[in-house]
């Protein structure tokens, strides 16, 4: 290390979004060309996705159908509603705080 390199900090900037539901996961691409990724789509990838893009880095923030199955486990704070794309209903989320 130089230097130059050891003044320098790495703070990553994270966010989460946490949703729970059905996907679709499998293999997309061509095998023979040796260009095959994993992946997942579908709503409940979607609104995982637009959780994430709520959240502020370093926050979790996840739905009410995911809060339901962790409150026994996680400390969540109720942060209100927001409208997410695509979403005619309003969307009830919280925020995991340990």
């Amino acid at each position: 290390m130089t230097e130059k390199t050891k003044n320098i900090s790495f703070i990553p900037k994270v966010s989460v979004g946490i949703n729970t539901g059905e996907i679709i996961s499998g293999n997309i691409g061509y095998a023979s060309l040796r260009r095959l990724d994993y992946t997942v789509f579908g709503d409940t990838v979607n609104t995982a996705q637009r959780l994430q893009s709520a959240a502020v880095p370093g926050q979790i923030i996840i739905n009410s159908i995911s809060y339901e199955k962790v409150k026994e486990s996680f400390n969540c704070r109720k942060v209100g509603e927001i409208s997410l794309k695509h979403k005619s209903d309003l969307v009830v989320i919280y925020e995991v705080l340990d």
